[in-house]
């Protein structure tokens, strides 16, 4: 099998799709702040040999452009890992 070396693949094309991808992932809408009023957290995890993932959500209150209230399931928080060979 050969070795793959991602430094000979990589351009500045891909550190700035990479950097942007990760400001619309950590800002709103697509990440909200947490509310800390009671609201109860859901988190949503997944795992195989490679890694594992978590999602942290809660519902959040939202009003429709027809003025009706309605609640979303909105992240608040992302987390992954990739396994060691030792994991």
């Amino acid at each position: 099998m050969e070795s793959f070396k991602l430094d000979d693949k990589w351009s500045t094309e891909h550190t700035e799709a990479f950097i942007t991808l990760k400001k619309a992932l950590v800002s709103e809408p697509v990440l909200k702040s947490p509310q800390w009023n009671g609201t109860l957290f859901i988190i949503t995890t997944d795992g195989c040999k490679e890694g594992f993932a978590a999602v942290v959500a809660q519902r959040f209150n939202v009003v429709l452009p027809n003025g009706k209230t309605v609640q979303r399931i909105h992240p608040v928080g992302f987390a992954s890992k990739r396994t060691s060979t030792s994991e």
